[in-house]
């Protein structure tokens, strides 16, 4: 019978301490820690940007007529002031020839004004001829003259239409695009070609107006691009917009910023997008935590750490923010356990057991 006895006996105690582990058990919570790691930190804007040349000019044709020759074709390269196109240059040679004609017409008309006029001048001095006839030889002296200015005047215009129908280029540059082909007919304003300078290609972005009070004119930015894997340069802004932009398609605003071009830029085409990388901010070493550790409630910013088994908050000041870690400037040292609680953490003084599978260092 004692035997049954201290059988009962020893049922009865181990369910209490079952029990009372159950309880226990059921009231602890299950979290995963991270202690805080040395190191540097960095704050970036990340943004695309494209190769953009200001210096792109559309030939377009500068009086009405018909194409002779067609001299460049898309994809070539041209020097200042290169023949691209010319037009039919009969009737404007026939013009020049004929302004040059009138003006040899008009020099001789001079001439002999000058000599009529002279002549009258000499011969009013002894008598022989009155005051009128002479003022009237002056007059016909000065509108011969000026009718030799005009015939100048119409002769350069002349020659100024006709090296019209030569478009040339203003200056080195590629040849884009060509829209017009030989023998067309076109009208003064049409569209011949699109050149863009050789020289003056830059890379703009569009930069969130929100940023606008940490991007400055000679910061250093990185750059990459999907055509040349594993390759990234520097460059410099060297421009940015005065003037905010809204994006009609959303309600985003935003600014334009350049940057150049330098040597060390591989060889982009125009138009092609680059992966912009704009550092704003940078700590050598400084302790850092994931943004999952952080906990923004009520105005205050703070974390849990594990204490004893129990959850404690600890306020903290942030710093530089990457795009998954954060600086804690103030309110831990690397060996606090801080819950990574994804912004919200177990009350305070809750009892925890910390995840050993998933702990971090």
């Amino acid at each position: 019978m004692k035997i049954f006895r201290y059988s009962i006996l020893f049922i009865i105690i181990s369910g209490a301490v079952f029990g009372a582990w159950k309880y226990y058990q059921d009231d602890v919570v299950l979290v995963d820690v991270v202690q805080a790691k040395k190191g540097p930190i960095e704050s970036v804007i990340r943004i695309s940007g494209k190769v953009i040349n200001d210096r792109t000019v559309t030939m377009t044709a500068l009086v009405n007529g018909q194409i002779d020759k067609m001299l460049v074709k898309k994809g070539d390269k041209v020097k200042t002031g290169q023949v691209l196109a010319t037009f039919d240059k009969r009737e404007a040679n026939a013009l020049v020839e004929k302004t040059a004609a009138v003006v040899v017409r008009e020099k001789q008309a001079v001439k002999e004004a000058s000599r009529k006029y002279k002549r009258i001048k000499e011969i009013s001095v002894s008598g022989n001829a009155s005051d009128q006839t002479r003022d009237n030889a002056e007059a016909e002296w000065q509108a011969a003259k000026a009718r030799l200015q005009v015939a100048k005047a119409e002769h350069r215009i002349a020659k100024i239409n006709r090296e019209k129908l030569s478009v040339t280029a203003p200056w080195d540059g590629v040849i884009i695009e060509k829209t017009a082909e030989q023998g067309q007919w076109l009208e003064a304003g049409i569209k011949l070609f699109t050149l863009v300078a050789e020289t003056g290609h830059e890379i703009e972005a569009n930069v969130d107006a929100g940023d606008s009070g940490v991007v400055k004119i000679g910061q250093s930015v990185t750059l990459t691009c999907d055509a040349f894997p594993d390759y990234q340069w520097h460059e410099v802004i060297h421009w940015i917009s005065p003037a905010i932009r809204s994006d009609k398609d959303s309600v985003l605003n935003s600014f334009a910023v350049r940057m150049t071009f330098g040597k060390n830029a591989p060889a982009l085409l125009l138009g092609q997008q680059v992966d912009v990388n704009i550092r704003t901010d940078y700590q050598a070493s400084t302790l850092t935590l994931p943004f999952n550790a952080i906990i923004e409630e009520s105005g205050k910013t703070q974390v849990a750490v594990v204490n004893d088994g129990k959850v404690k908050y600890k306020p903290v000041t942030i710093g530089v923010e990457s795009f998954t870690r954060v600086e804690i400037t103030e309110g831990i040292t690397a060996s606090d356990r801080v819950v990574l609680s994804n912004g919200t953490a177990p009350p305070e003084d809750s009892l925890v057991t910390i995840n050993m599978a998933q702990a971090k260092p």
